[in-house]
């Protein structure tokens, strides 16, 4: 078997994409190698696979000479060439996609050669290109700062000044790029700075939360809104929804800040790309996830709000970007969890059926494993539960808690008590030891950990246990995983002491 990089990316290519690339590798002007040829003929014969015994360096220099003994530097050369044509072809595939960004290279290099013409000709193909994009993004703004500044530099050295009203005309270009700019500081710096603080709760790197709230001092965003309302030309309403977004958890308290970013996301959705679709409904559901945590648990405002935020991201397809047609693991578990609160059974075993599949193929079985596992758990069919949780392979590090707690639960559940209390240790330990779960994470594990080991030492020795001081302690907790299942437990030993009694 071969392990080339370049494996990996044939096998995500399509039957379309195989034939262009092979069109591609043809071409004189980009090899003249007929080796190289035969070479990628032979390779793609075993796609999508690859793992053909037969793939591998001795028997493709059989096949490509087979009067020859075999050389390992012959069969280097020709992967590592095959290897470079297929990065050009990716790179070819990107310019074809990305007519804007194609434009503005070719203004770049027609400036740079001087060619006065071709250069005005090409400005005007790049304007109708951008003019005819639906949506406002981070990608357009930038693009349209390139096209304006671009337009100002080369009318520069090239025009000659003869009148007031063209260097006014000129100048307002410069002050179009410059105000596009500002709208694609503002997008990706919201964007990318809430991305790292959510990794970095995920995974407990304090130092970046330091970071982010520096950074945010730098800028005074609630002056910037009020020059963008002035000023931008297009596209506001994607900056409104991104200042929004930050409004919403700088001032949490306050509700109102939620409902207008709501509002400025549902009213324009239209004028949204894909990708500023995921990540705006991604924080609508981190409000509402934090603000829960806020709430009276008979308080069922935000769960309701969450769930139909999700309902809305499966229906239009929210969990994808123009990056990635995949379901995020994150986003499917957090799905899976409200589901089980919201006690929609019915509507999760149709939900895991459907987009289950939609899954990265490789991550995809042993999600959809211990989505059937946590989905038989709560109907309580605890054997069939644990075959689901029986056939996980990989350690996916944020089902890798859910799958040891699941465990815990499960034995309790069957009366395998010593197998709960060893099951409980090992994760106490592994929780210990491993400083990439966060504190809160921690905390909740810990706490699940410490209730089940109490509900088993009840069983064990007879224990004459307060239980409704157990409740109390329970109830008072804030941090705990799976409170609800604890309660249930301690309400029914509760109830068969009074019936014995």
């Amino acid at each position: 078997m071969l392990d080339y990089a370049f494996i990996e990316l044939l096998e995500s290519l399509t039957r379309d994409e195989i034939r262009s690339l092979r069109k591609f590798i043809i071409s004189p002007y980009f090899n003249r190698s007929q080796k190289v040829v035969k070479l990628f003929d032979i390779i793609i014969k075993f796609h999508p696979n690859f793992e053909s015994p037969k793939l591998s360096k001795e028997e493709l220099h059989r096949k490509i000479s087979p009067k020859l003994p075999y050389n390992e530097v012959t069969m280097r050369r020709l992967l590592y060439d095959l290897q470079q044509l297929i990065s050009k072809f990716i790179r070819q595939q990107y310019v074809d996609r990305k007519e804007a960004e194609s434009a503005i290279f070719t203004i770049e290099e027609l400036a740079i050669r001087g060619a006065e013409r071709m250069h005005s000709i090409t400005i005007r193909d790049a304007e109708k290109i951008m003019n005819s994009i639906e949506h406002i993004d981070a990608d357009s703004c930038l693009n349209k700062f390139k096209l304006e500044t671009e337009k100002f530099y080369f009318g520069m050295i090239n025009d000659k000044i003869n009148k007031k009203s063209f260097v006014d005309t000129e100048a307002g270009k410069l002050i179009n790029g410059i105000t596009y700019f500002i709208s694609y500081f503002m997008l990706e710096s919201i964007k990318h700075n809430d991305t790292l603080l959510n990794y970095s709760r995920s995974f407990n790197i304090k130092q970046n939360k330091k970071f982010i709230s520096q950074f945010l001092d730098l800028f005074d965003f609630q002056r910037l809104e009020i020059f963008m309302k002035t000023h931008s030309l297009s596209g506001i309403e994607i900056v409104q929804a991104y200042i929004n977004s930050l409004k919403a958890y700088l001032y949490f308290d306050n509700e109102e800040y939620y409902s207008q970013l709501k509002s400025s996301v549902f009213d324009n959705l239209e004028r949204f790309s894909q990708t500023d679709k995921h990540f705006l409904f991604a924080r609508l559901s981190g409000y509402c996830i934090l603000k829960r945590e806020t709430l009276p648990p008979n308080d069922l405002k935000y769960e309701n709000e969450l769930f139909g935020i999700y309902k809305k991201m499966l229906t239009a397809k929210y969990y994808q970007t123009e990056a990635s047609k995949y379901m995020p693991v994150d986003l499917y578990r957090n799905i899976l969890i409200q589901a089980v609160k919201m006690k929609e059974l019915r509507w999760l075993e149709e939900f895991i059926e459907e987009y289950g599949r939609q899954i990265h193929p490789r991550r995809k079985t042993d999600v959809i494993n211990y989505s059937y596992a946590f989905l038989r758990f709560e109907q309580g069919n605890f054997d069939d539960s644990l075959k689901w949780l029986s056939r996980i392979r990989l350690e996916e590090f944020s089902y890798h808690l859910d799958i040891r707690s699941l465990y815990i639960m499960l034995y309790y559940e069957l009366g395998e008590h010593d197998a709960a209390l060893s099951a409980a240790n090992a994760f106490r330990k592994y929780l210990k030891d491993n400083t990439m779960v966060s504190d809160e994470k921690r905390t909740g594990c810990e706490n699940l950990c410490k209730y089940v080991v109490k509900l088993i030492n009840y069983h064990n020795t007879n224990s004459k246990t307060d239980l409704s001081s157990l409740m109390v302690r329970l109830n008072k907790c804030k941090t705990i995983n799976s409170k609800i299942w604890l309660l249930s437990k301690v309400q029914s030993l509760d109830k068969s002491v009074k019936k014995a009694v």
